[in-house]
């Protein structure tokens, strides 16, 4: 992309400015941007990067897709600690080969993520790269004082829930992969996975409520894939998991597309990640209630295990037979073959 082209990029990041107000005191413009929480509250900052052919490939995103998905997944981070997400910083590399209107596409993607949550983009940075695109973004959350769910709120004698289908993403990605071609039309029955993929949706008010509800332990997105979620819980609460596959939960396209391909769809719900759904522990005690409030806002929740002493561990039991959970994320680029 031609030097001058970087200008326009700016004057696109600038569709924000002039947007004080509601904790903003300084948007972009300026060297940097200063802004407040609400009372009572903490900030939350998360930051992910995506970089072209190790997070996404041309030929099973298009642009703004790529830009959505960036947002979605810190958002999701913001999600997992029961906080709102309220402003984004969004940095960008650009190679040579990507042209000034599929940067604009990336920006679209961008500023239709922010606008689905209530996000305002208030900074960034634009530069050259040799290659590869990167694309960088943070976003700044809150949340009650003192709180914020984490990894490390497992306790033995809780249950281990999710939420929403597994393994969709994976299997859109699978599909995708095989036409290399991101605005490829799809057999309509398959067409939610391709959407799980490329779209995904971030469990903001399901992480208010689990917040809201008391009964939640630890809180974790997935999206390196469950197995991976779980262990990252198992090990920052120094217990075990015991993890039931029957009830893990996953669309039946899933479950359809998986047997066309002949995959085994568990894989994907447990490595497969992207889903950006939310995992975690929940008292027994509140785990009816909590789900009949998620079910009243249309989340679905699903209990899937339990918490026991011992450990760090993760347990897979399926068809009567218990085993250690692989400690893995799924290697998406490897699944085109």
């Amino acid at each position: 992309m031609a030097h001058d082209e970087f200008s326009l990029i700016r004057q696109w990041t600038s569709r924000s400015a002039g947007q004080e107000g509601n904790g903003l005191s300084v948007g972009i413009g300026d060297d940097a941007a200063v802004f407040s929480p609400s009372p009572g509250m903490e900030v939350v900052a998360c930051c992910d990067a995506m970089a072209e052919t190790v997070h996404f490939l041309r030929e099973t995103m298009k642009p703004s897709d790529i830009g959505y998905k960036a947002v979605i997944s810190n958002i999701s981070d913001v999600a997992a600690m029961g906080g709102i997400a309220r402003f984004a910083l969004v940095s960008i590399a650009v190679p040579p080969h990507w042209t000034a209107a599929e940067c604009r596409e990336i920006y679209d993607g961008i500023y239709e993520a922010c606008a689905a949550y209530g996000v305002r983009v208030i900074g960034g940075d634009t530069v050259a790269a040799p290659d590869a695109l990167h694309l960088s973004v943070t976003v700044l959350g809150e949340v009650e004082k003192g709180r914020a769910l984490r990894r490390s709120g497992a306790r033995p004698g809780q249950l281990v829930f999710v939420t929403g289908h597994l393994g969709g993403s994976a299997a859109g990605l699978h599909l995708l992969l095989q036409t290399r071609d991101a605005g490829a039309r799809v057999p309509s029955e398959w067409s939610e996975l391709v959407a799980c993929h490329q779209r995904p949706a971030a469990q903001i008010e399901a992480g208010r409520l689990l917040l809201a509800s008391g009964a939640a332990g630890a809180l974790n997105d997935i999206s390196d894939g469950l197995a991976s979620e779980l262990w990252e819980i198992a090990e920052a609460s120094g217990v075990s998991l015991v993890v039931d596959a029957a009830q893990v939960p996953m669309h039946e396209a899933t479950r359809a597309y998986a047997a066309q391909a002949g995959r085994d769809p568990l894989d994907w719900a447990l490595y497969g990640g992207e889903d950006y759904q939310l995992a975690g522990t929940v008292d027994p005690a509140g785990a009816e209630t909590l789900a009949r409030q998620c079910a009243q806002s249309g989340i679905s929740f699903r209990i899937i295990g339990r918490v026991e002493k011992g450990g760090p561990s993760v347990t897979l039991c399926r068809d009567g037979v218990c085993g250690p959970m692989a400690k893995a994320g799924y290697n998406h680029f490897a699944q085109a073959d």
